[in-house]
C-alpha cells in the first residue's frame, strides 16, 4: 500500500511524517502508523484535544498495572484522583503509584507534607466524560481503518474538522458508538468466567453496507464504532490486532526432558521446531523467548481460553430427569450453538464470526452483533450497566491481585 500523500485532517502535503499511535501510547499501545496525519496536526491537535483528555480518563487502571508497557515516557506516572481515610475520616485526595500525594483540604489545616501521612486508599475516581470518551474510541477506530488500507473517503462522514482559516484547531468524530453486551453464553464465559487478561484487541469488519469496528480496551471497555454505512456490499475486509499491555517474563526454564514426547510438549508450548539435539533445541526455547512478542495472533489467545467448565456439568446432575432433558434441550443447545458459532471442531476461533454476529436462543437465528444490541438497547431489553459493573469488578480484582474470579449471574 503507498504511503499517503495527504494530511487526513488538513488536507495539506506530509512533508514531515509523524508516528501517530493506532491506540493511544498512553494506554500501552504500540501499534504506529506514519500514513495517517502530519506533523502539526498530530502533535497541536489531535494529542491535546483527543488523546489527553480521553487517556486520562484510564489513570487509575494504569497506575495500578504492573510492568505496564509503553513506547514513549517509559518511566512516567500518571496521577488521578480518589478518597482515602486519615485518622477515620474520608478525604479527597490526588494518587500517583498507589500512594497519596495531595490532599488540598489536610494541607490546609496541617501544611506539612501529605506523602508523609498514612492514608489508607478506598476508592479510585473513574470519571468518564462522554464527548472526550466517544472522540477517542471513534479515533482508535478511524486510525485501524486508515492503517488497513480503507481509504479516507469512505470515512469522512464521520469526521468533523474545525479550522479557522487554512488551520486545523479541534477535531470532533461523529461515528455511531455502541457499546458491547454478551448476549450469548459464550461471551459470558470468555467475558466472565475466565482468567482475566490485559489486552488490547481491534477488528474491523464489513456486513452488508456497514463498515464496523469493535474496540476493547484493557478486556474492560468494549464498544462498537460504525465508521460507514455506506460500504460496498461487494467488498468484504476482515482485520483483526491484539496486544497484552504487560512485560512479558524472559526467565529462561528449567526443560523437564526424559522423552520424546517431552520435547514435542514443549515444541509446542514455545511454537519451535522439535529436535533430538538438546543442547540446540534448548537454545531454540530460549530464542524463542527472547522474541516473544507483546502482538498477539487473536485467534491464539482467546482460542486458549476455552476450557471443559463451559458447559455446567455439575449443574445438570443435580436436576431431576426431566429438568435435565428440559436443560439440554433448552439451555445447553444455546451453548453448543455459541460454541459451534466461534470454535471449530479443533477448538480454534473463527475470526470470521467472532464479536461480529451471534445467535439468538432457541431460534438459533445468527444476526449482527451491533445492530442486535443496538436494537435491544432502544426498546429497555438489556440494561448495559449490569454488564459493565460486572467487567469492572474483573479488573478491579485483577489489578487488587486476585488472579481468577467469577461473576455470579444476578438473580
Amino acid at each position: 500500500m503507498a504511503k499517503r500523500d495527504t494530511c487526513v485532517y488538513c488536507g495539506k502535503p506530509i512533508v514531515k511524517r509523524s508516528r501517530e499511535h493506532i491506540i493511544q501510547n498512553a494506554l500501552g499501545g504500540l501499534y504506529e502508523s506514519e500514513d495517517i496525519c502530519c506533523d502539526e496536526c498530530n502533535n497541536c491537535v489531535i494529542s491535546k484535544k483527543i488523546d489527553a483528555p480521553f487517556t486520562k480518563t484510564f489513570n487509575p487502571i494504569i497506575s495500578q498495572i504492573e510492568n505496564f508497557v509503553k513506547t514513549n515516557n517509559k518511566k512516567s506516572q500518571p496521577t488521578c484522583t480518589g478518597k482515602a481515610i486519615y485518622e477515620n475520616k474520608v478525604y479527597d485526595v490526588i494518587i500517583k503509584n498507589g500512594k497519596v500525594v495531595a490532599c488540598p483540604e489536610i494541607s490546609k489545616k496541617l501544611k506539612c507534607d501529605i506523602a508523609k501521612l498514612k492514608f489508607e486508599i478506598l476508592a479510585y475516581d473513574f470519571p468518564i466524560e462522554n464527548i472526550s470518551f466517544k472522540n477517542g474510541i471513534s479515533k482508535i477506530a478511524f486510525n485501524f481503518a486508515l492503517e488497513k488500507g480503507i481509504d479516507v473517503s469512505v470515512l469522512r462522514k464521520g469526521v468533523e474538522v474545525q479550522k479557522n482559516g487554512e488551520k486545523v484547531e479541534n477535531v470532533l468524530f461523529r461515528f455511531p458508538v455502541i457499546p458491547f453486551v454478551a448476549l450469548n453464553p459464550m461471551d459470558e464465559y470468555i467475558e466472565l468466567k475466565t482468567n482475566m487478561e490485559l489486552y488490547h484487541n481491534l477488528i474491523l469488519f464489513s456486513q452488508g453496507n456497514m463498515l464496523w469496528c469493535y474496540v476493547d480496551l484493557f478486556n474492560t471497555f468494549q464498544y462498537y464504532v460504525l465508521l460507514s454505512d455506506e460500504w460496498d456490499t461487494k467488498k468484504s475486509i476482515l482485520e483483526t490486532y491484539l496486544q497484552l499491555l504487560q512485560k512479558i517474563d524472559r526467565t529462561i526454564p528449567e526443560l523437564y526432558i526424559r522423552k520424546p514426547k517431552h520435547i514435542l510438549t514443549y515444541a509446542m508450548f514455545f511454537n519451535v521446531e522439535p529436535c533430538m539435539d538438546l543442547h540446540e533445541f534448548r537454545k531454540r526455547v530460549e530464542v524463542a523467548i527472547q522474541k516473544e512478542s507483546l502482538k498477539k495472533n487473536m485467534s491464539d489467545v482467546l482460542s486458549a481460553k476455552l476450557g471443559y467448565d463451559y458447559f455446567d456439568i455439575d449443574k445438570i446432575k443435580e436436576l431431576k430427569k426431566e429438568d435435565a432433558r428440559s436443560y439440554l434441550r433448552n439451555e445447553m443447545g444455546f451453548h453448543l450453538n455459541s460454541l459451534r458459532l466461534y470454535f471449530d471442531e479443533d477448538d480454534k476461533l473463527k475470526d470470521s464470526t467472532f464479536r461480529q454476529v451471534t445467535c439468538i436462543g432457541e431460534s438459533n437465528n445468527v444476526v449482527s452483533y451491533p445492530l442486535l444490541i443496538d436494537k435491544f438497547v432502544r426498546d429497555g431489553t438489556i440494561d448495559i450497566r449490569q454488564y459493565t459493573y460486572k467487567k469492572f469488578e474483573r479488573i478491579n480484582a485483577f489489578l487488587a491481585g486476585i488472579d481468577k474470579i467469577r461473576v455470579e449471574d444476578d438473580n
